[in-house]
C-alpha cells in the first residue's frame, strides 16, 4: 500500500471511529416509522439492487441473484422478519436508485452506492457502515501499452451516468492538466459493451466493479486495472430518512456480520455458540444475554438469524469477492480492524 492510500486509509478510520463514537451518544428512539411498519405487515423487505455487478448483485449459475449486496439484504429480511427468504429483489439503475428509494418504492438501497455528502444532504438517503471499501480508478487494454493513469491524455474514457465516476474522472484529468473524451453511458452492461468492443480507450469505475467486469469477460489478463486509488469509495447500504427504526436495524446488521467474523462465529457454528459459548461478548451479540433485541425491536435471537442465513462478513465477502470467487480480491481495506483493514464494529451492547 503506498503512502497515500495508507494516509487516506488512517483518515477513514478516524472519522469512521468519530462517526460511530456520535451515533452512541446520540439518543436512541428504536419506535417504529412508516416504513418499517409497511414492511411487517406485508411479511416482505423491498430491497433495490444493481443490474447484474459481479460480486455485488448478479445471477448465480442457479439464475437466483447472488452477492455481496444480496446478502445484505437477507440479513435485513432474517432480521425484521426472521426469514431470509422475504426479500423482493428491485434491479434498479445508477439514475433511478434514489428517485426510488425517496419514493417509497423500495426499503433498503443494497447498490454497491458511494456514501456522499450530497446524497444525505439534499437526497436525505441515510448510510449505514460501509459495508465495502473501494476505490476509482481505470482499467485499460495491455496493448494500448499504458501503466499509469497520469498516461492517459486524449483517451476516450468509458463512464457510467449518474453515479460519481463522472466527477471523479472530470476532477482527476482537470488536476493534471490532461484532455480526455468521456463516453457516458447509462448501464453498466452498456459500458462493458463499449470498453471491450473498442469504443474506449479507458474504462472508469471502482476496482471491485471493474474486476467484475474483467472476470466476466473471459480475457482477464489482457487487461490491467491500475492499482493506484484516484479517490477512495465507501459503499453503504442506505434507507430514507425519517424512520429511524429501519436506520437502526440496517446500521446494527452491517456491525452485527463484522463482529460476528471478529469473534469467530460463523454459519456453521452459529446456532451452537448461541447455546455453549462462556464469552459474554458472543452471549450478547447472540441473545443469550438479553438486550439488544429489545433496544432495536427485535427478537433477542436477531443475530442467530442473520448469520444463519449468510454466514459472517468475512464469509459474505470471501464467497461474492473474494479468492474463492471469480473476482478473486484480497482482502485489503475490508479486512477486519485486528488485521489492518477498516471494518469494524461499534460495541453491540
Amino acid at each position: 500500500m503506498n503512502a497515500f492510500r495508507r494516509t487516506s486509509a488512517n483518515l477513514l478510520g478516524c472519522i469512521a471511529a468519530i462517526a460511530a463514537a456520535g451515533a452512541l451518544l446520540a439518543p436512541v428512539d428504536a419506535s417504529a416509522g412508516k416504513v418499517m411498519d409497511g414492511i411487517r405487515q406485508k411479511g416482505n423487505l423491498v430491497c433495490g439492487v444493481g443490474q447484474a455487478v459481479p460480486g455485488f448483485s448478479a445471477p448465480a449459475a442457479n439464475g437466483d441473484l447472488a452477492g455481496i449486496d444480496i446478502d445484505f439484504c437477507k440479513s435485513m429480511a432474517a432480521a425484521v422478519l426472521g426469514d431470509a427468504t422475504k426479500v423482493t429483489y428491485r434491479q434498479t439503475s445508477y439514475s433511478d436508485r434514489f428517485v426510488l428509494l425517496a419514493s417509497g418504492e423500495i426499503d433498503v438501497l443494497v447498490h454497491d452506492t458511494t456514501t456522499t455528502l450530497n446524497r444525505e444532504g439534499a437526497q436525505k438517503a441515510r448510510f449505514t457502515s460501509p459495508n465495502y471499501f473501494d476505490g476509482y480508478t481505470f482499467m485499460v487494454a495491455k496493448s494500448l501499452g499504458v501503466d499509469s493513469p497520469d498516461k492517459l491524455a486524449d483517451a476516450t474514457v468509458c463512464i457510467l451516468q449518474g453515479s460519481t465516476f463522472e466527477v471523479n474522472t472530470e476532477n482527476f484529468f482537470k488536476s493534471r492538466g490532461l484532455k480526455y473524451t468521456p463516453l457516458v453511458l447509462g448501464t453498466w452492461e452498456q459500458l462493458d459493451a463499449a470498453f471491450f468492443g473498442g469504443r474506449c480507450d479507458a474504462f472508469g469505475g471502482n476496482y471491485g466493479n471493474l474486476a467484475g467486469s474483467r472476470a466476466a469477460h473471459g480475457n482477464a489478463s489482457d487487461y490491467i486495472i491500475f492499482p493506484e486509488f484516484i479517490t477512495l469509495e465507501p459503499y453503504a447500504p442506505a434507507v430514507y430518512g425519517g424512520d429511524d427504526e429501519l436506520f437502526l436495524t440496517a446500521r446494527w446488521v452491517m456491525f452485527a456480520l463484522v463482529e460476528a467474523e471478529r469473534l469467530g462465529i460463523t454459519q456453521a457454528n452459529v446456532k451452537e455458540m448461541a447455546t455453549s459459548s462462556t464469552n459474554p461478548e458472543i452471549q450478547q451479540l447472540l441473545g443469550k444475554t438479553p438486550g439488544n433485541g429489545k433496544d432495536l425491536g427485535l427478537p433477542e435471537d436477531w443475530v442467530v438469524k442473520v448469520v444463519s442465513a449468510v454466514g459472517n462478513y468475512g464469509e459474505s465477502f470471501e464467497r461474492n469477492l473474494g479468492k474463492s470467487s471469480p473476482l478473486m480480491l484480497d482482502r485489503g481495506l475490508n479486512a477486519l480492524w485486528t488485521k489492518g483493514g477498516l471494518m469494524y464494529a461499534a460495541p453491540l451492547r
